[in-house]
């Protein structure tokens, strides 16, 4: 599958999804002084079926195991793939967490598709599938099982939004748990590139990428080193950050000295996280419940 090919998958195995309505209260004020916009992708850009996004989070779901291997062109052999596969993945992805713990990151991010090779070559070994080795499967798995596992439709005033900050000259960028098909979904469901959405290409920060994810403190300041490297001039201070996540989104992006607003716009993806420390007493400088409202908070 080329690029063209996993765009239109993404879209072919999408369906509309309607943000739920959380009954939270908006806090909203002008923000001065800020000079780009950076949005979490997973709960708040875009719906989320299951909330969130994270190889090794939240429960998955072995009965659409079979349909992801017949989808991707993988001979099944063995009547009980569906249930070893299953736990074969879960086994590989706890390896590779491991390791990369091991090596001194506290958030692993592995790339899907190392754990997918590592995947298939396991169950080959073990005689419950037949395939050919190429790239293009572990892309085109990643996509059958993702869209499978975890439903995904842009938010409400999504696009609306992205444009008006384009317009207002504001760069924007996005600081995600992801994979490599997170842009792909982005541009497949919106119809639009990342650069016609308003997106500068050097703000956005994929967690796949770093290797490590939310909420881990060293992925948010890999971030202004990007800052940095696109506009000398701009500080932490300078960046308005949103997310639907407490602790992955709203702690980290604070105590870095960004500005944050939680969008809370979505019953499956908003997390207070009160029973954490990090967040009992912590309070983002905007609460938004739908995104346009963003434009009532940030002037040129």
């Amino acid at each position: 599958m080329n690029q063209s090919d996993l765009h239109h998958r993404f879209k072919q195995l999408s369906n509309p999804l309607k943000a739920l309505p959380t009954g939270t209260v908006p806090n909203l004020r002008e923000l001065t002084d800020i000079k780009v916009i950076a949005y979490d992708f997973y709960g708040t850009l875009f719906i989320s079926g299951v909330g969130d996004i994270g190889i090794d989070d939240g429960k998955l779901d072995p009965t659409l195991f079979l349909d992801v291997l017949k989808s991707s062109g993988i001979e099944v052999i063995s009547k009980d793939v569906a249930t070893k596969g299953f736990n074969i993945y879960n086994n590989v992805v706890q390896q590779f967490i491991e390791k990369f713990s091991d090596e001194g990151i506290e958030y692993p991010e592995p790339d899907i598709r190392e754990v997918w090779g590592h995947v298939l070559k396991r169950m080959k070994t073990e005689s419950l599938i037949e395939y050919h080795e190429n790239r293009q499967l572990l892309d085109q798995i990643s996509i059958e099982f993702e869209s499978r596992m975890n439903p995904v439709w842009p938010m409400p005033g999504v696009i609306e939004t992205l444009h008006h900050f384009k317009d207002l000259g504001i760069p924007q960028g996005i600081i995600s748990n992801s994979q490599f098909y997170t842009p792909i979904v982005l541009e497949s469901l919106t119809e639009q590139s990342l650069t016609d959405l308003g997106f500068s290409n050097q703000l956005l920060h994929w967690s796949y990428e770093e290797k490590m994810k939310k909420p881990g403190l060293p992925f948010y300041k890999n971030y202004l080193h990007k800052l940095n490297a696109f506009d000398t001039d701009l500080v932490a201070e300078n960046v308005l950050f949103i997310g639907n996540d407490m602790l992955k989104d709203i702690w980290p992006a604070h105590s870095i000295g960004m500005k944050t607003a939680l969008f809370a716009g979505d019953k499956r993806s908003l997390k207070w996280r009160k029973d954490d420390k990090r967040c009992k007493h912590l309070k983002p400088d905007l609460i938004i419940t739908e995104m346009i409202q963003l434009k009532e908070c940030i002037h040129t």
